[in-house]
């Protein structure tokens, strides 16, 4: 696949401001929306060379001509006029005022957006008429879509885009659905003509006829269908294509996702002398392509660790969508390091690490599926939360030495946000609490806490290797073929490669079969295009892994697009194209509990960025799984936390504290934390023997009810005693 990334230039940023401020509002509130509209009209006649309607043939310029025309600019309470009739189409859903190249155009959301026309007998059995209308198709639609659909006791009429980007048109119950072999532009505008003659559709783009095909098929028509004329939304709930791959099988109603420009229908077919002289007419400042949404980020100086509140945009249409309150994401970062972890609703709040090129990786999250455990047999986890109904994140900790992050979600579906192995509509079900220990190393440990009862709960999912692949980009763009190497304590590898698909279509991927190289692995590295890469550590024995290559994907890899950002009830869908958000999964690791209890499961994980590679990531490892012993001036031994990767000290320690750290090769120190109750003062860090150079240690205290605790973390790596003291300022 190549990569779709659209270049930016100042017309098309000019554009995309006039998006994100000040132009984009419901049609519904009426007097603005006029004004507005009048204001956008206005200045697309001063920035054009003509005044003359551009969808108006050149040949055929009288107005017997046309049939109908819809320029909506001219809206009636809520309402957008067909100017030749006279008559008010109503205008549904979330529909944004934008600017076509030639004048007004209407914005819609991709799921709500709709106008509803009265039928036009223009449309009944045409044998001779032309539609043509200026299109900017942001992402192909889920299934069909139309650009202009009429149902009535005639037949029905049908013109639109498929799931592929390719134009189809339908004239007659009795013929047959008409494709296009080309897909159209993406996130720019263009201006598209429906050719009937002799009862025979044929498509334009741009003044260039396109090649096209009949197929036996035609959209679903069923009773239950009003007789009515229908812009931009589909007529009834349609399954996504491809139909039999997707899961589960939940119909959806959805709309265009992208703008529509003027509208107009005659009553012959236009030439291509007619089309490129309705398109020479056009502004060619808003010819240029939109640049693609990219992965929001903090873009701010990097600054000093810590994790932030943050309310971080994507696209301002998917925004406006949203009945989430500012300042509800989470961004920690890392000082000097230009990564970061980021907790942000396009995702449902599932961390991701965000690497310095902006390639983003999740560990997953807990999931459930199939009957009995879930409702339906479908997916119960927090992607199919679409809107984080369930889903939130808060900072518990946040100090110089570490911050603490919680998350928690329920293990819901997506057809009615229920929630697995819930036993009565008002029973609990499954929730969890994840607790994200992060350290300024750019290191976390993930303690993931399954609420449940259920039976076999304990084989739950709690990690699933995700690459996030952006609108625009392609599995390829982000991942090496050779994407995983996994790794032993005694820094042993071996490296697993997906080969390069070499045809087109929905096919499996061709991955490794297995991971079982090298014995007894715990490491697990990921190959992004970046310089910082993800990782984990896997705690506890046994550890295992395995591939994700068993469903159909038109990438290398698999790959889906109804997560994230997307709002359909789906929890399977291959994408067909590099036009939307997605996602790529390559591996789970399984691994043994770390703690159990009548009503919870608990598993922790070490995950991270790192530049070091697969082997250099032993040391780490071990130094979390086999850590050194820790021992007080007076014998005593310390224990080490691994689910916060750090010496509990005693209660009540008098300052100054000494103590050592018994490093060896077996037991390095990694870096290392401390954590003392009852401190409540700050602290100084010395290391009286062991170290090797400056070492400039970080301390935080953290207030809670019942009394203060210090925090301190240590960059030190050593495989010999190290002897520390910890004292008062």
């Amino acid at each position: 696949m190549v990569s779709q990334n659209a270049p930016r230039d100042a017309v098309a940023e000019g554009m995309a401001h006039t998006r994100r401020h000040g132009s984009s509002f419901r049609v519904q509130a009426t007097a603005p929306v006029r004004q507005f509209l009048w204001m956008a009209s206005v200045l697309w006649l001063l920035s054009s060379s003509v005044a003359l309607s551009c969808a108006q043939s050149p040949a055929r310029s009288g107005t017997a001509a046309v049939v109908a025309r819809w320029s909506f600019h001219r809206l009636q309470d809520g309402s957008i006029l067909e100017e030749v009739g006279g008559k008010p189409a109503q205008v549904r859903g979330a529909v944004y005022a934008a600017v076509s190249p030639v004048g007004a155009a209407l914005q819609f959301d991709g799921y709500t957006s709709e106008i509803i026309g009265t039928p036009l007998s223009a449309l009944d059995h045409p044998e001779s008429l032309s539609v043509a209308c200026w299109v900017r198709v942001d992402a192909y639609p889920w299934n069909r879509v139309p650009i202009l659909d009429q149902l009535d006791s005639h037949g029905r009429f049908f013109f639109g885009v498929d799931a592929q980007g390719r134009l189809t048109a339908f004239v007659d119950h009795e013929s047959e659905m008409t494709i296009s072999t080309e897909a159209v532009p993406l996130r720019r505008w263009f201006l598209v003509i429906l050719n009937v003659g002799a009862g025979v559709p044929s498509f334009m783009i741009d003044g260039v006829t396109l090649h096209s095909e009949a197929r036996p098929q035609s959209p679903t028509v069923t009773a239950a269908n009003a007789e009515d004329l229908i812009i931009g939304h589909v007529r009834s709930a349609l399954l996504p294509e491809p139909e039999q791959f997707i899961h589960p099988q939940f119909p959806i109603e959805y709309s265009l996702e992208g703008a529509l420009g003027e509208l107009t229908i005659y009553n012959h077919p236009l030439s291509s002398a007619d089309a490129h002289q309705m398109f020479a007419r056009s502004n060619p400042k808003l010819l240029a392509p939109l640049p693609w949404p990219q992965f929001p980020r903090w873009q701010g100086a990097e600054g000093k660790f810590g994790a932030y509140y943050a309310s971080l945009p994507y696209d301002h249409v998917w925004d406006q969508s949203r009945r989430v309150a500012p300042d509800s994401d989470v961004v920690v970062r890392f000082g000097d390091a230009p990564i970061q972890l980021i907790f942000w609703q396009g995702n449902n709040y599932v961390p991701a690490w965000v690497t310095e090129n902006n390639r983003w990786y999740t560990d997953e999250f807990m999931e459930t599926y199939g009957h009995s455990h879930c409702p339906y047999g479908e997916d119960c986890e927090p992607m199919s939360d679409k809107q984080v109904r369930y889903s939130h994140v808060q900072i518990l900790e946040n100090t110089p030495a570490r911050v603490v992050i919680h998350w928690r979600y329920a293990l819901s579906e997506v057809e009615q946000y229920a929630i697995a192995d819930a036993p009565s509509p008002i029973g609990w079900g499954d929730w969890a609490d994840e607790y994200w220990t992060v350290y300024p190393d750019g290191v976390a440990i993930r303690r993931s806490v399954l609420w449940s009862t259920a039976p076999e709960r304990e084989k739950t999912e709690f990690q699933e290797s995700i690459v996030l692949i952006p609108p625009g980009q392609t599995p390829e763009d982000n991942i090496h073929l050779n994407a995983l190497t996994f790794a032993n304590l005694q820094g042993q590898t071996q490296s697993y490669s997906w080969q390069q698909k070499s045809g087109t279509g929905l096919s499996k991927p061709n991955g490794p079969a297995r991971f079982n190289q090298p014995d007894h692995a715990v490491i697990q590295w990921v190959n992004l295009k970046s310089e910082w890469k993800p990782f984990e550590v896997a705690w506890g024995d046994p550890v295992s892994f395995t591939a994700y290559n068993s469903e159909m994907s038109i990438s290398s890899f698999e790959w889906w697009n109804h997560w994230p950002v997307a709002q359909i009830p789906s929890s399977g869908r291959p994408a067909l194209a590099a036009d939307r958000p997605g996602h790529t999964s390559v591996s789970h690791i399984y691994w043994p509990l770390y703690r159990e209890d009548s009503r919870t499961v608990t598993k922790i994980l070490m995950t991270g960025l790192t530049r070091s590679s697969a082997a250099d990531l032993a040391p780490l490892a071990a130094s979390w799984r086999e850590p050194s012993e820790l021992e007080l001036a007076d014998g005593r031994r310390v224990p080490f936390d691994p689910a916060q990767r750090a010496y509990v000290l005693p209660q009540g320690l008098a300052s100054p504290i000494r103590m050592t750290l018994r490093a060896s090769r077996e037991h390095p120190v990694v870096h290392t934390a401390l954590v003392v109750p009852g401190w409540n003062e700050p602290a100084d860090v010395k290391i009286l023997k062991g170290a090797h150079g400056s070492i400039t240690s970080r301390t935080g205290e953290v207030d809670d009810l019942d009394g203060s605790r210090l925090i301190v973390f240590l960059p030190v790596i050593a495989s010999d005693d190290i002897e520390i003291e910890l004292h008062k300022k």
